[in-house]
C-alpha cells in the first residue's frame, strides 16, 4: 500500500512521530511518502505519489488547517478518478476522537500508532476488513466503530529506527544540521494537570507499563547509524524525562562517552535529581538540561498544577547542576487559569534565584481533555471552545482576563521573561515595562534573546558562519513567537 503523510512544513524539531510510523510501514513492505503543504509543487507531489491513504498527525490548533487540506486533496484526487482513505492521528485525534464525525475523515488512530497503521496497511493490501483494528475508530456508513486501544508497546527496541530519509530527502537544512534528535524512552508517570500524560495513562490503564526505555544498546546503535550518514555534533534526547530510570542513566553514563562522546541536552524533573544522578549526567557529557519550574507560587504549582515540588527542591536541583557546570533551561507557564499578575511575577522571582542559562515561558493553552482545561472551564476562565486554540503556545492567550490591559501585561511578560531573569534590574520594573504597549518590540527582543541563548548556551556546538546564518534565517521564517 502507498501511504502519504501530509505535513504543513518542517519545524525545528521535525515530524518524528511520522518518521517512526514510516519506518514501521516500510519494514512491513509498504511505500511511504511525505508531502509538505507549504513547499513548491505540493499538489503535484500528492498526485504523482498516487496514495491509497492520506495520513495526518494533528495537534490541537492545527486540526482545522489539516481538515481543510484533507478536504481539498480528496476533491482534487477524486477529479482524477482516485479515491483515498484519510487517517488522522496524533494528540488531537487521541483526545478529541469525535473529530471523526467531520466530513472527509474516514478513521482516526488513538495512542501509539506503529502497530495500528501497519495492521491497517496489511489489511488493505490483502483486501480484508479493517473495521476491527485496535486503536482505530472507523467511520462505517452512518455509524462509527470505536475500537479499544491495544497494549502499549513493551519492547521499544522492536520499533525500527525513525525513517529520517523521509525527512532529510526534502529538507537539506535538517539533514545537514549538526544537531539531531533521539528518543530514548516513552511515557511519564506524573499527573501534571496541564499535560496530556495523565489522560493518556487513563486511556491505557491496564494496558502495560507506562514508562518504557529502549536499551542503551539500541539507542547507541541508532546514534552510530545516524552519525555514519549525516553530520552530527550535538544530540537532543527528546523525551518526557530522561532520568526516570537511575539504572539506565548509570549504564548510559558508562558507555556513551566511550562509544559516542558528544555533548547533549535532555529533559529532567527536578525532584528526581540527586548527587548521583547529577554526577552521572556530567560523566556522560551532558551540556545542558531542561526542566519545569512552571509556577513560582507553591500553591499554584502543587494544588492546581499538581507538580508536588517545593521551591527548595527546585533550588537544590539548580545548585547540583551549577556545581557540575551543567547549564539549565527552565520551563514556565504564564496566564494560568485564575493567575494574577503578582503570582506571575513570583515565577519570575524564583527563576531569578535559580539563575538558569535560559528561562523560557509559554502561555497556557487549554488543550482538549487536560485536567487544567477542565478546571479553567469549570471556574469560568475559558469558554471551552477548543477550536479557537492557537497551534502555538507562544502567540497569545485564549483565556479570559479582567481587562485588555491585563491581557497585554501577561503577553509582554511572556516576551520579556527570559531577559528579565537574566537582568533582574529589569525584573524589578516588570509592572511598568509590561504595561507599555510595545508588544511588537518586545516580541523581536524575545526572538533575539531566545535565538542567542539557545545557540550559545543550551545547544552549543562548533558551527560555521554559513550554518549559523542559515539557522538564523530559518528561525525567523518559522512562527516561533
Amino acid at each position: 500500500m502507498r501511504i502519504l503523510f501530509i505535513y504543513k512544513d518542517i519545524n525545528l524539531n521535525g515530524p518524528f512521530g511520522i518518521l517512526s510510523l514510516s519506518a514501521a510501514l516500510r519494514a512491513a513492505g509498504h511505500e511511504t511518502g511525505l508531502a509538505l503543504v507549504e513547499r513548491k509543487g505540493f499538489l503535484a507531489r500528492v498526485q504523482d505519489f498516487k496514495p491509497d491513504v492520506l495520513a495526518y498527525s494533528l495537534t490541537t490548533g492545527f486540526h482545522r488547517y489539516y481538515l481543510e487540506i484533507n478536504h481539498q486533496l480528496r476533491a482534487e484526487l477524486a477529479r482524477n478518478g482516485r479515491r483515498v482513505l484519510s487517517l488522522f492521528g496524533g494528540p488531537h485525534a487521541t483526545f478529541f476522537p469525535e473529530m471523526i464525525e467531520t466530513d472527509g475523515v474516514d478513521m482516526i488512530c488513538r495512542g501509539e500508532g506503529e502497530d495500528a497503521i501497519v495492521d491497517l496497511a496489511d489489511t488493505l493490501r490483502n483486501g480484508g476488513d479493517y473495521s476491527r483494528i485496535h486503536n482505530l475508530w472507523i467511520k462505517s456508513g452512518d455509524s462509527i466503530i470505536k475500537n479499544d486501544v491495544r497494549p502499549l508497546i513493551a519492547d521499544l527496541d522492536c520499533i525500527p529506527f525513525p525513517d529520517r530519509d523521509l525527512l532529510y530527502g526534502q529538507d537539506r537544512f535538517m539533514r545537514d544540521s549538526p544537531m539531531k534528535i533521539f528518543f530514548p524512552n516513552r511515557g511519564c508517570p506524573y499527573i501534571c494537570t496541564y499535560c496530556f500524560n495523565h489522560k493518556y495513562n487513563e486511556l491505557y490503564r491496564g494496558k502495560g507499563e507506562v514508562v518504557r526505555y529502549r536499551s542503551v544498546d539500541n539507542v547507541l546503535a541508532e546514534i552510530k547509524d545516524v552519525r555514519s550518514k549525516y553530520p552530527l555534533k550535538f544530540i537532543f534526547f527528546l523525551s518526557d524525562n530522561f532520568i526516570l530510570s537511575r539504572d539506565w542513566v548509570r549504564e548510559f553514563a558508562e558507555r556513551f562517552p566511550k562509544e559516542i562522546g558528544l555533548p547533549f541536552t535532555c529533559n529532567i524533573r527536578a525532584n528526581l535529581l540527586d548527587e548521583k544522578v547529577a554526577s552521572d549526567l556530567k560523566k556522560a557529557g551532558c551540556l545542558s538540561v531542561i526542566f519545569g519550574v512552571e509556577s513560582g507560587n507553591e500553591r499554584v504549582r502543587n494544588e492546581i498544577l499538581k507538580r508536588q515540588m517545593s521551591d527548595e527542591v527546585i533550588l537544590h536541583a539548580g545548585s547540583l547542576l551549577r556545581a557540575r557546570g551543567i547549564r539549565m533551561y527552565t520551563q514556565n507557564i504564564l496566564a494560568l487559569p485564575g493567575e494574577s499578575f503578582p503570582q506571575a511575577l513570583s515565577t519570575l522571582a524564583l527563576n531569578q534565584r535559580l539563575r538558569p542559562s535560559y528561562a523560557w515561558a509559554s502561555i497556557f493553552t487549554p488543550y482538549p481533555s487536560n485536567e487544567l482545561t477542565e478546571y479553567a472551564v469549570k471556574n469560568g476562565f475559558f469558554d471551552g471552545n477548543t477550536d479557537q486554540v492557537n497551534y502555538s503556545f507562544h502567540a497569545h492567550s485564549v483565556m479570559r482576563f479582567a481587562s485588555r490591559r491585563e491581557r497585554r501585561m501577561f503577553t509582554n511578560l511572556h516576551r520579556l521573561f527570559g531577559i528579565m531573569v537574566e537582568w533582574p534590574v529589569l525584573g524589578r520594573r516588570a509592572r511598568a515595562l509590561c504595561a507599555i504597549p510595545l508588544t511588537p518590540v518586545y516580541s523581536l527582543l524575545y526572538k533575539l534573546w531566545y535565538g542567542y541563548t539557545n545557540r550559545y548556551r543550551i545547544y552549543s556546538y562548533p558551527m560555521s558562519f554559513r550554518e549559523y546564518l542559515l539557522g538564523v534565517i530559518r528561525f525567523f521564517r518559522k512562527d516561533s513567537s
